[in-house]
């Protein structure tokens, strides 16, 4: 009897300090710190879901780029990140198909030296804009680097985010393309470089922000597509996404803009499939509907 209590005593604390160790949630600091709706998505997906999975405590991860934070993920020296997706980055770590920003980081506007609104007029399509040869920079790991080359437009990379916009203020090249959440902080933070935003184009591609997980955390990736299909099913992903972005989205009025539509050639099947509706209900809310 007493060797049974012993064996159950051992077992109850093993099961204990594995409870212990699944509430720590390594999260890279640039998911952890956003100051957008990536970060009050994750924690209320992560309130949400306490009932089945139990509390949790977040450990930030130190400052680090992007490709180390995959590297972090796929090794599993990271629990959870996100990232724009791509098939090769869905084979390091597991997705959760739900996107954060309901496919708003594909539609791009250009970052332009001041002075130079004019090699953009006339353009109404793919085609005109390669003749003219307006070239992009971008930086030579991003998925949109690859995006572009494939649909034939010409740009030139560089290996630091931030001399992108020197290069730009110097004419290396004529647009540098952000997303309407990133263009405005990024135009008025760089001012001194003399930045404007285009005018009259939108180039969009699907290009979705999903939750990464560390492929030995299965209950974490079960945890997070739990509470975050919770969140979208009772309408708080919507109003969430509207409180942060409704006033940009009217600011840039895409409606009167021009469309260049690419195609993204580095989504996986899957991933393709799980944007169809998200990208179908941006464009009948924020594209075809009057906003107000």
């Amino acid at each position: 009897m007493k060797k049974i209590l012993i064996l159950f005593l051992l077992l109850t604390l093993n099961a204990n300090f594995s409870h212990a160790e699944s509430t720590k949630i390594r999260v890279w600091k640039n998911t952890a710190t956003d100051s957008g709706i990536i970060r009050t998505l994750l924690y209320r997906a992560l309130e949400i879901s306490k009932q089945e999975y139990g509390e949790y405590q977040v450990v930030i991860s130190s400052e680090m780029e992007q490709d180390r934070a995959l590297r972090e993920l796929a090794n599993a020296r990271l629990d959870l990140a996100h990232f724009v997706s791509t098939a090769e980055r869905e084979k390091q770590a597991t997705p959760i198909r739900i996107p954060i920003m309901q496919g708003l980081l594909g539609y791009r506007l250009c970052l332009i030296k001041e002075g130079n609104q004019e090699k953009f007029t006339g353009i109404s399509n793919k085609q005109q804009w390669i003749a003219k040869n307006i070239t992009i920079g971008q930086h030579h790991n991003w998925p949109d680097t690859t995006i572009l080359k494939s649909n034939g437009l010409n740009v030139q990379t560089t290996y630091k985010h931030e001399l992108l916009f020197q290069q730009l203020s110097k004419n290396r090249f004529d647009c540098f393309s952000r997303g309407i959440n990133e263009i405005g902080y990024e135009q008025f933070s760089h001012r001194s470089l003399d930045l404007v935003i285009e005018q009259n184009i939108v180039i969009h591609y699907p290009l979705p922000q999903f939750f990464f997980i560390n492929p030995e955390k299965p209950l974490l990736a079960e945890r997070l597509q739990l509470g975050l299909t919770r969140l979208q099913e009772s309408g708080e992903t919507e109003l969430l996404f509207d409180s942060y972005y409704r006033e940009l989205l009217n600011k840039f009025d895409l409606k009167k803009r021009v469309f260049i539509e690419l195609q993204n050639p580095t989504l996986s099947p899957e991933t393709i499939k799980a944007m169809q509706a998200p990208i179908t209900n941006f464009k009948k809310k924020y594209l075809l509907n009057e906003m107000r």
